[in-house]
């Protein structure tokens, strides 16, 4: 998903949360959740070619999501323990902590 299709997924109404995935060994990424019929669809944020952007600060995935409107999020960190033993996407959302930005 890129930025414009994360702009137009908040114009709807569709965002259920948007999550700052941070892991020891690597940069933050930011990663939406949202409704796609009757599903609930995870996405990472990408850049126009289709790679994954990536964040060094907090600051930086803010900047994503105040170009489209969100004032949202969640900062999840990830053990990297856990990270062998975790699927693609793991539950972060009992681990979060609330931003309002």
């Amino acid at each position: 998903m890129d930025t414009e299709q994360l702009e137009t997924l908040n114009q709807q109404q569709r965002i259920k949360t948007v999550n700052f995935i941070e892991s020891g060994c690597g940069p933050m990424v930011v990663e939406v959740e949202y409704s796609k019929g009757d599903e609930t669809v995870r996405e990472l944020i990408k850049d126009v070619d289709g790679n994954v952007i990536t964040c060094q600060q907090v600051k930086d995935g803010y900047d994503i999501c105040l170009k489209v409107g969100i004032h949202k999020a969640n900062l999840v960190q990830i053990n990297t323990d856990d990270e062998a033993s975790k699927s693609e996407f793991a539950d972060y959302h009992r681990e979060s902590v609330p931003l309002i930005f």
